[in-house]
């Protein structure tokens, strides 16, 4: 069912209804029957959106520049649709804010029309400016420093040197903008090889970005403008047929990316991997082999921070299978994870354990916290069981064990010890480690001592482990050894397991193994044996409060 002035009531969320209540809107125009803009403010953020409304009420087309674009029917657009269908409710003496100055105009007399115009340029200076440019008569392209005034004209002409800037006033920049950078973008577009032609497109981006951070405004309507006018730039560098005009618009980018200022550069290495996306294989093997040798020519000079472009180019290369030509110029970025994992990994398997086991090192000694150190363990565990390497495997996991209490890594680094005083000093250590991390909720901390207590077949000792973190999963795991063990100590150890003071996360899935261990225990135990069980340990406590388990059993079992 479509969305409609009609239905919205039943098809928008009660949620979304809810937050486009809390929303207000401005200014709502309908610029022509059946168009409405408005702005919409969400606490101290302000939105320019627009809803197309067909004859038969149905909405055939909405935009908002918040986050969620055109694609999804967001708060904003919500709230607007409401106050459309107030407005419209309030019947034909309240009709919506329409436009009568077309009449008016086509009547007023030229001479009276001129001398209006002329007060009206006096007090608007942005009027003034986009009247200029629209009616001038220049055949001749500004130069980039005449670019770069006719940017800052717009600007001052809103708002002169205010650092303060409302959503309104922004508005009315991007609009004159739109209006004077268009010849040049035109321009451009019909010269995409020419320097003279970038060079000029290009001081437009820098001149807008140079702006977004002098003001105190936090929108994204200036980076939304410099990525509009890029992506009407791509597809017309796409289309080019000849492979050197390629290159060498392309290259117009590639050239300014170390040159320019870090958003710029950003933004164009963005703009080229979207046009490399796009290419044939070959012209995507040119460019990104382009990109990677300014790359490491660049990197190697500089001392400045350049983790975004490191993270692109990277992206790029592993993408179009050249990883193993340009690897060596890659490092690791600090406590980018992400990063570092995935650059690691490719190494190992490019076949390179030795630099990717230097990277993991590396890492680890820069790392504040052992638990940041577990992903690096893990694989420098995976380069030296590949290497066969058994004396720098044991050491590595005897730094990792304490961290993931992996149980045949232990038994690895305890076949090792040759010295049986040796090994049962490291047994005791890391059983002591294990329990004392088990009562933190460590869950492999607690099946690393089911597990040991198992190996050795201790399984009275395994009972005496069952306290209040234990996770029922692993008392069913390890359930019929106990029992043959001792039957009774058993049953006394999971129906006064006190879980009164214990957190545990309900999303967990505990609770799905309880059908599981309540069959084991009645084919051990009997429903009539549990019952009488669980009413001798009420009357035994001097307070009562059942677990999950005993609740589960006097609710399925009918118990009373």
């Amino acid at each position: 069912m479509e969305l409609s002035l009609k239905n919205y009531k039943t098809i928008l969320t009660k949620e979304l209804l809810k937050k486009a209540g809390k929303c207000l809107v401005r200014e709502c125009d309908e610029t022509e029957k059946g168009h409405f803009i408005a702005y919409v403010d969400e606490g101290s953020k302000t939105f320019d959106l627009s809803l197309n409304i067909a004859p038969d009420m149905r909405v055939n087309d909405h935009h908002c520049d918040c986050k969620m674009g055109s694609n999804h029917f967001c708060c904003h657009k919500a709230a607007l649709l409401v106050h459309i269908g107030k407005e419209l409710k309030t019947g034909s003496k309240k009709t919506m804010k329409t436009i009568p100055s077309n009449q008016l105009l086509d009547n007023a007399e030229p001479g009276e029309l001129k001398e209006w115009i002329r007060v009206l340029f006096l007090k608007n200076r942005d009027i003034e400016l986009s009247f200029i440019h629209h009616f001038s008569s220049r055949t001749q392209l500004p130069t980039v420093a005449e670019t770069v005034q006719l940017t800052n004209d717009a600007i001052k002409a809103v708002i002169k040197n205010r650092k303060n800037i409302d959503p309104t006033e922004l508005k009315k920049i991007i609009e004159l903008w739109a209006a004077v950078h268009n010849p040049i973008v035109q321009h451009y577009l019909t010269n995409l090889t020419d320097t003279d032609a970038f060079l000029n497109f290009h001081s437009i981006m820098e001149t807008c970005y140079r702006f977004q951070f002098n003001i105190n405004n936090s929108s994204n309507k200036i980076p939304k403008y410099i990525e509009g006018l890029l992506q009407q730039v791509a597809p017309a560098i796409i289309a080019i047929q000849e492979e050197e005009d390629w290159m060498a618009a392309t290259g117009l980018f590639s050239a300014h990316i170390v040159s320019s200022k870090a958003t710029i550069a950003k933004y164009y290495l963005l703009h080229l991997e979207n046009i490399i996306g796009f290419s044939s294989s070959e012209r995507k093997t040119k460019l990104v082999q382009a990109l990677a040798i300014q790359y490491r020519q660049f990197s190697s000079n500089s001392n400045t921070d350049t983790s975004f472009y490191t993270e692109i180019i990277f992206r790029l290369v592993e993408a179009n299978q050249l990883f193993s030509v340009y690897y060596n110029m890659f490092k690791p970025i600090t406590y980018n994870n992400a990063f570092n994992l995935r650059l690691i990994r490719l190494l190992v398997e490019t076949g390179l354990p030795e630099l990717a086991a230097n990277y993991c090192q590396d890492q680890i000694r820069l790392n504040t916290k052992e638990e940041y150190n577990i992903p690096y363990l893990l694989l420098l565990k995976e380069i030296y069981t590949l290497e066969k390497d058994e004396t720098k495997l044991a050491a590595v996991l005897t730094t990792l064990f304490p961290l993931d209490f992996n149980f045949e890594d232990f038994r690895f680094i305890s076949n090792r010890i040759s010295d049986e005083e040796e090994r049962k000093k490291f047994r005791t250590k890391m059983l002591t480690k294990a329990k004392h991390s088990s009562t933190s909720g460590n869950t492999a901390a607690c099946l690393f001592c089911f597990n040991l207590m198992d190996a050795e077949k201790k399984y009275g000792k395994m009972i005496e482990y069952i306290k209040s973190y234990t996770p029922y999963s692993i008392i069913l795991h390890y359930f019929e050894p106990m029992v043959l063990t001792d039957m009774h100590a058993l049953l006394k150890a999971v129906l006064y397991k006190d879980e009164s003071f214990m957190w545990y996360d309900p999303s967990a899935g505990d609770e799905n193994c309880f059908p599981a261990l309540t069959e084991k225990m009645i084919t051990h135990y009997t429903s009539d044996y549990l019952k009488k069980a669980i009413g001798q340990m009420k009357k035994d406590r001097s307070y009562y409060l059942r677990n999950r388990l005993i609740a589960y059993l006097e609710e399925n079992l009918a118990f009373g």
